[in-house]
């Protein structure tokens, strides 16, 4: 009788089972990513709080600022010295913007968000003292205006850079909207405040102290606020993954990273449309400050708050929305808003050209006849800059492809936005015709569309939206089975 001999592994004791599975699951999280975790998260980490902390600072610094900017001249009854004044300020601008991902990577996003408002209260008070002296003190104009320049160059930066890589990929476009939405509230509010304080001034001129005297205190509180914004480590997303700002470990080598992404294709076609974004603001501030009473100009600042609002949240649902692919989001928004744009240029030159043949012989106030037709050309003007600002950063992110990007991304787009305001800025504070200024508006605009055109038609084909585009037809084809 043979007996058939089985040869078998040794037993393992259950601490040596324990040691090689400890083992293999060590070597499965170095050669794969971890999973999300699903878990709710925590209301003060969660996207939406920072989203919100991220936009009560918009509303305090730049905010603020807006609504002084939207009465025309910072509120001054002459554009020539605030025109100066911005110009400076966007001219530092471009420097400190594109310095802001070093300055990050030596303290951290708070304290870089926080060292971003401090300069936006000087301005203002500069701003009082020019009022109070009736023009005749205009140092602190130009101080407050370097001291917000070096600030807001990465104030700005930063804050992009926030909303552009905190949020979670689907939700990104109603997160844009809810940011600006703060922005304009500042100007919103602001607009009640001038309208209150200024009822009575059915005249050209400056705003009252007091008004000033309220914004200089909102903005002193802008770099506490900014402090309570959580670092991007501990940022909590509905989905579970990270916020992740793979910055390199030298100002050196973070600006030459900088650099490299500014010549990037994408990047580079879409410098012209960057630059025109915000090429306008100038012009429609002294648009307001040269044809309308203080009173008027007051209820421009609360009126296109209240329209850019709901032109922003329109605007954002749709690029959010689930029932259009990614890249015809954004076709069909960029044809939208740069049509619109490009009508309300066309009506632009018409108008300033009559009243530069034809100058009113007092400003239009809301009692004046004409004041309709004039009135409306600011509001249109004001809801294309703002719609054409929300367009331009959902595009931004459409090209960026990783973490360490996006702050790269945002520092570009504010330094060249810079550039461009400090150009327009120093247009103004010249003796160039409104009507012409119009024009050169205008062709900025059109030369922007084809290289940006370019880069939209491919949207949705790479970079962070693509990985939207590349759920949603999973999720389509899902449903279908």
């Amino acid at each position: 009788m043979s007996e058939s001999v089985t040869q078998q592994a040794p037993l393992e004791s259950p601490l040596e089972k324990k040691d090689a599975l400890n083992e293999v699951d060590a070597q499965s999280v170095a050669s794969e990513p971890a999973a999300p975790s699903q878990s709710k998260p925590h209301w003060y980490r969660s996207t939406f709080t920072q989203a919100t902390i991220l936009g009560m600072c918009s509303f305090l610094a730049p905010g603020v600022w807006a609504a002084m900017n939207s009465l025309g001249a910072g509120g001054q009854s002459s554009p020539a010295t605030v025109n100066a004044a911005n110009a400076l300020t966007f001219v530092l601008m471009i420097f400190t913007s594109w310095a802001t991902s070093s300055l990050i990577n030596l303290t951290s996003v708070p304290i870089t968000l926080s060292i971003g408002t401090t300069g936006f209260a000087v301005y203002a008070a500069g701003l009082y003292l020019s009022t109070k002296t009736a023009g005749t003190t205009t140092w602190l104009v130009l101080v407050g205006a370097a001291c917000c320049g070096i600030s807001a160059g990465f104030f700005w930066s930063t804050e992009g850079a926030v909303i552009l890589s905190y949020p979670e990929k689907d939700r990104l476009g109603r997160y844009v909207s809810y940011w600006l939405m703060f922005r304009v509230l500042g100007q919103l509010v602001g607009g009640v405040i001038n309208l209150a304080l200024n009822y009575s001034a059915a005249q050209a001129g400056s705003i009252s102290l007091e008004t000033y005297g309220v914004f200089i205190a909102l903005q002193c509180l802008g770099p506490f606020v900014a402090l309570t914004l959580s670092r991007p480590e501990k940022v909590q997303r509905k989905d579970g993954t990270k916020v992740v700002l793979n910055l390199e470990g030298s100002v050196k080598s973070e600006l030459k990273a900088v650099g490299k992404l500014l010549c990037r294709r994408e990047v580079a076609l879409l410098l012209p449309m960057i630059w025109q974004t915000t090429f306008s603001e100038s012009l429609v501030g002294t648009y307001a400050a040269t044809y309308f009473t203080v009173r008027s100009r007051a209820l421009g600042s609360l009126l296109s708050a209240v329209v850019a609002s709901l032109g922003n949240y329109a605007l954002g649902f749709y690029l959010d929305t689930k029932r259009v692919s990614v890249n015809k989001r954004g076709k069909s928004a960029f044809i939208f808003v740069y049509a619109c744009q490009g009508g309300w240029w066309i009506f632009s030159l018409i108008v300033l050209n009559r009243l530069h043949r034809n100058k009113p012989a007092e400003p239009f106030d809301w009692a004046s006849s004409g004041f309709s037709t004039h009135f409306a050309l600011y509001i249109m003007l004001q809801l294309g800059f703002n719609q054409m600002y929300e367009l331009t950063y959902w595009l931004v992110s459409a090209i960026n492809k990783d973490g360490s990007e996006i702050v790269r991304l945002a520092s570009i787009v504010r330094g060249v936005e810079s550039a461009g305001q400090a150009l327009s800025y120093g247009i103004n504070a010249t003796s160039w015709r409104l009507d012409a200024v119009a024009g050169l508006n205008f062709g900025l605009y059109s030369l922007c569309l084809a290289p940006a055109w370019v880069v939209i038609r491919k949207v949705g084909e790479g970079g962070r939206l693509a990985a939207i585009a590349s759920e949603e037809g999973n999720k389509d084809g899902d449903a279908k089975e």
